[in-house]
């Protein structure tokens, strides 16, 4: 993890059905299990989390279903710029790029 970021990942198989988990250096949180109420408890920590190191934050967001993981992409990115983000990039990759991005040590 590098240095001065929050990162908070997120797997979405549907609505009803998300894990994620906050992690910055030197802590690596908990897997979180549960719905859209419970993504957004835990992004609402992520974000404080964040603030109160003066960190940036990280979303790394994974789903089998293209459209919904783009709809919770979509929601979480307009609650970021609710909270005044100055700045917002979106990269996209499928899973086998991910790996290998992985195998290659690279952050994303």
């Amino acid at each position: 993890m590098p240095e001065g970021i929050v990162q908070f990942e997120v797997e979405v198989t549907d609505l009803s059905l998300m894990r994620s988990r906050v992690s910055w250096p030197g802590s690596r949180g908990l897997w979180i299990e549960g719905g859209l109420e419970d993504l957004m408890v835990h992004f609402t920590y992520a974000g404080w989390t964040a603030y109160m190191l003066g960190y940036a934050m990280s979303l790394v967001l994974a789903s089998q279903d293209n459209s919904l993981g783009q709809t919770v992409t979509d929601m979480l990115t307009k609650t970021i710029e609710a909270m005044g983000a100055g700045e917002i990039v979106e990269i996209r990759m499928t899973r086998d790029a991910m790996e290998q991005v992985k195998k290659d040590r690279i952050e994303p």
